[in-house]
């Protein structure tokens, strides 16, 4: 399959996909990577169709979500995701590791947040001051599991969050339009 993955991050994904000669292994790696594509994307039809009929998702670690659990409490969640632009995001691969029944992604997930979903008052990494209408590079460390079904659908998501979001920096006008709200693109 011909992956559209614009951001950057996932170059180590499409790179795991090409080298695979193994057609399960690929497969689990295609599945993942349609997966990830339709999410960006918003599609969310296209994407519930990557996952079984009774998906898991788990979170663990630094975040304050359990994840959702069977169709209609995942789908609720997408559309929250898309609803918020977080949908729209680049994850930073690291390592890529995949066998016959599951897909392991680690890396830095990236978003663009605008300073009203951040909070009143803080500061970036780089000590800026985080006021309402900036728009804020924010990053997270997490390993994603993506077991996957006999019949080559994904199960869900077991996602260690390794930290909580980090504000990183001010995004300048026009950078990084892919990330967040799509108001953020270019008309």
């Amino acid at each position: 399959m011909q992956h559209k993955m614009t951001a950057p991050g996932w170059q180590l994904l499409l790179d795991r996909m090409a080298s695979e000669t193994d057609p399960v292994r690929r497969r689990n790696l295609d599945v993942v990577g349609r997966h990830v594509v339709e999410e960006v994307a918003g599609n969310l039809p296209k994407l519930m169709e990557t996952l079984v009929a009774e998906p898991v998702y788990s979170v663990w670690g630094a975040s304050d979500s359990v994840g959702p659990h069977g169709h209609d409490e995942v789908l609720a969640w997408y559309q929250a995701l898309v609803g918020s632009g977080r949908n729209r995001l680049d994850y930073v691969l690291h390592r890529v590791v995949v066998d016959e029944n599951t897909v392991v992604t680690e890396g830095d997930f990236h978003y663009a947040f605008q300073g009203d979903e951040l909070g009143a008052d803080g500061h970036t990494e780089r000590g800026e001051v985080i006021t309402p209408d900036g728009r804020y590079l924010v990053v997270h460390r997490a390993v994603v599991l993506w077991p996957i079904s006999a019949g080559g659908l994904i199960e869900g998501e077991h996602i260690y969050a390794g930290e909580r979001h980090r504000v990183v920096r001010v995004l300048n006008a026009g950078e990084r339009p892919e990330l967040g709200r799509r108001s953020q693109e270019p008309a």
